[in-house]
């Protein structure tokens, strides 16, 4: 009788025990599951290095886009034929920011952000400058069309859903909303301090705009174009710039460099990636980056094997960077300022001297109408 229900005991010991443990255990698992992932990217050396069919447009400060063949991943270092001259050079860190003044040392600002178009067959560029200016760039002919006023200190430009672009000012928070047909500005919607990207899910029923010195990332009903969420994180998103989303929909990529503390302080943190789900738009991931990796804007590859980072290091150059989106390996740095300003003696006399590359947009098709 004694040895029956100590077994019994042994038993309910054994049951009990499981059962904690799928409790437990299921519930430290869910919470690991919901809980943001850090993960520090690996530099490696990936031979051969990748290349891609395609053309890369990337924005600086120097007022030109810096041109790199994705077929060879060549550095730019023809001043002619590498780069497309827009304006004059200008720094996003002065004149009005956030509603704010700071000083001013140009008064027309540097390249930051464009998206390519089609225009009767050819290939276009809208780009938007530091000044709240607007080009038309044809990409065949190398015909340039303004500046077009249309607002005061632009960050991103985007293709909307819509077939408009989408200016994001980090001057007056103001997200612009313009007619590449008529060269007109159709809509004007406030979002924050000072904006600098803008995207949408698949299916266009949400957008996501980033807040540059808060940190922030808003989360707008499209329909209605009101803010139903705010997502910060006070370890990952100090001081961002623009985002990219995910081929698939599922995820949106942030620049989080990080320069600064709340309030323009100091920064403090590590410059990385934030990856965000769309399903529950909470912080998924974030990747640590080298701290001479300082992203700004991203472009995936069409298979989304891969992900490009215009990124700056503060030094003497700006890169486009190449990210393995499975492992998050940097397989590839390609220096896209320095190799050109070498060769001609140029000197970075804004920024503390240092180049500052932007956004990036690749011509995914080169050759093709």
């Amino acid at each position: 009788m004694r040895t029956k229900i100590r077994k019994m005991t042994v038993l309910a010991v054994f049951f009990l025990a499981a059962a904690g443990y799928v409790m437990f255990g299921g519930h430290d698992r869910t919470v690991m599951a919901s809980s943001e992932q850090v993960i520090t990217a690996k530099v490696v050396d990936q031979k051969p290095a990748p290349t891609f069919n395609g053309i890369a447009y990337i924005a600086g400060h120097g007022g030109h886009l810096a041109i790199i063949d994705l077929r060879t991943m060549k550095s730019p270092t023809d001043i002619e034929k590498d780069r497309i001259v827009l304006t004059e050079a200008g720094s996003e860190m002065e004149g009005k920011i956030a509603g704010m003044s700071f000083e001013e040392v140009k008064k027309a600002g540097g390249s930051h952000g464009q998206a390519l178009i089609h225009e009767k067959g050819d290939k276009v560029l809208v780009a938007g400058t530091l000044n709240g200016d607007v080009y038309k760039v044809d990409l065949k002919t190398g015909k340039k069309e303004g500046p077009i006023k249309v607002g005061q200190k632009f960050c991103g430009a985007i293709v909307g859903p819509d077939g408009n672009m989408y200016f994001e000012d980090m001057a007056d928070g103001n997200v612009y909303v313009w007619d590449t047909k008529t060269l007109k500005t159709v809509d004007k919607m406030p979002a924050g301090k000072a904006v600098c990207g803008i995207q949408w899910t698949k299916n266009a029923k949400k957008a996501y705009i980033t807040d540059m010195p808060t940190g922030t990332v808003y989360v707008y009903d499209w329909k209605t174009k009101k803010k139903i969420k705010e997502i910060t994180d006070p370890e990952g998103m100090t001081f961002i710039h623009q985002a990219r989303m995910s081929p698939d929909g599922k995820y949106l990529w942030v620049s989080a460099p990080n320069e600064f503390d709340p309030g323009l302080k100091p920064g403090t943190h590590k410059s990385q990636v934030v990856i965000i789900d769309t399903k529950t738009d909470a912080v998924a991931k974030r990747i640590i980056l080298p701290d001479n990796i300082r992203p700004h804007d991203f472009s995936f590859t069409p298979d989304g094997k891969y992900v490009l980072l215009a990124s700056r290091t503060y030094g003497d150059d700006s890169k486009l960077v190449v990210m393995n989106r499975h492992n998050y390996d940097i397989v590839e740095e390609v220096s896209a300022c320095y190799s050109c300003h070498s060769k001609y003696g140029i000197q970075v006399k804004i920024d503390k001297g240092s180049p500052l590359l932007c956004g990036i947009e690749v011509d995914w098709h080169p050759g093709k109408k």
